[in-house]
């Protein structure tokens, strides 16, 4: 109990001190976002949002749909928010990127205490640089990101060789769509092009 006590302690206070510290760029970063938000709806690009457990292929696909389409994609949500985790642990954004996947729990929790008062927030730090989503792990954030119109579709990312993940707390079934990643990129790569053309995404 302790150490889970002590966890919980230093997640609040990281969160506090990325906050502090990084307030104005917050800021500025939802101004950008609304920005973002009216050039994506004068071209009528929808925001597609690609779900699912760590490692199933969401990253994959946002990279593909910013490679093969006029769309941008530079980085999941945890790449959005690198900056403030690698600040509090005293970090290159390099390193703390890289060492996510060890600090799994720690990046959740950060992320959930970090969107307390806005579900959203994540979601839209990431639409800043990008027009494609991946990485929505909270259930609430992502039933509100919908309800707000910032995600147009969900789809779920159904990969059978990977492993559980905690950090996920929706399900296949609170997604709009379901793609399944079970073979090869080929075949996958086939599955995402059906999926771009149903959403006329522009060339």
């Amino acid at each position: 109990m302790s150490s889970n006590t002590d966890a919980r302690s230093r997640v609040l206070n990281d969160v506090a001190k990325a906050e502090t510290q990084f307030r104005g760029f917050l800021e500025e970063q939802l101004v950008a976002f609304h920005e973002a938000q009216e050039i994506r709806h004068s071209k009528r690009l929808p925001v597609l949002a690609f779900c699912g457990l760590g490692r199933s292929g969401k990253d994959l696909a946002a990279e593909w749909f910013g490679s093969n389409f006029d769309v941008r994609y530079e980085g999941s949500i945890s790449k959005a928010i690198c900056p403030l985790i690698a600040f509090v642990k005293g970090q290159s954004e390099d390193k703390a990127f890289s060492e996510r996947h060890d600090d799994r729990m720690y990046w959740f929790e950060f992320c959930n205490e970090l969107r307390r008062n806005d579900p959203t927030l994540l979601v839209k730090l990431t639409l800043v640089a990008n027009d494609v989503v991946a990485g929505v792990r909270s259930a609430i954030e992502l039933e509100r990101c919908v309800e707000e119109g910032i995600i147009d579709l969900s789809i779920w990312v159904n990969n059978p060789r990977v492993d559980p993940d905690p950090t996920v707390e929706f399900e296949e079934s609170d997604c709009d769509i379901t793609i399944v990643n079970d073979s090869s990129k080929t075949a996958y790569f086939c599955k995402l092009r059906r999926l771009a053309d149903l959403s006329a995404m522009p060339f």
